[in-house]
């Protein structure tokens, strides 16, 4: 079963990385993402699959705030849609124009990095 990085993102209590990976009968997703219990000084680690992208992103825009997670690679496939995406958030939720700037700063480095900045090789287990 090869796998590729596909979408990368945290935020302080949560976040995770999606791959594609190749089955027989076609492609599914597997999030591999972790949860941080601040009162119990626990992390929690969860395998989720999906059947899309689109299944993944419904999931991740479910948070109003889903921009302001930090975002560490999305793949070139999903550049111009997440591009489109950000285009209609509004930035103005969080007062602080420094942190607006500094989000807005890191999405537009990993829509725009090379393609292979993190390596894309395919990673198998």
């Amino acid at each position: 079963m090869a796998k590729e990085l596909y979408f990368d993102i945290s935020v302080a209590d949560s976040g995770g990385s999606l791959y594609r990976v190749a089955q027989q009968d076609g492609v599914a997703f597997l999030y591999n993402h972790s949860t941080y219990n601040d009162n119990a000084d626990e992390v929690s680690v969860f395998d989720t699959w999906y059947t899309s992208f689109e299944a993944f992103w419904k999931m991740l825009t479910s948070d109003p705030q889903w921009y302001y997670w930090h975002p560490l690679f999305v793949h070139p496939e999903q550049r111009e849609f997440v591009r489109q995406q950000l285009k209609g958030v509004n930035w103005a939720v969080h007062p602080d124009k420094k942190w607006q700037e500094s989000h807005q700063r890191q999405w537009k480095k990993v829509l725009n990095d090379p393609e292979n900045y993190y390596g894309r090789e395919q990673i198998r287990p």
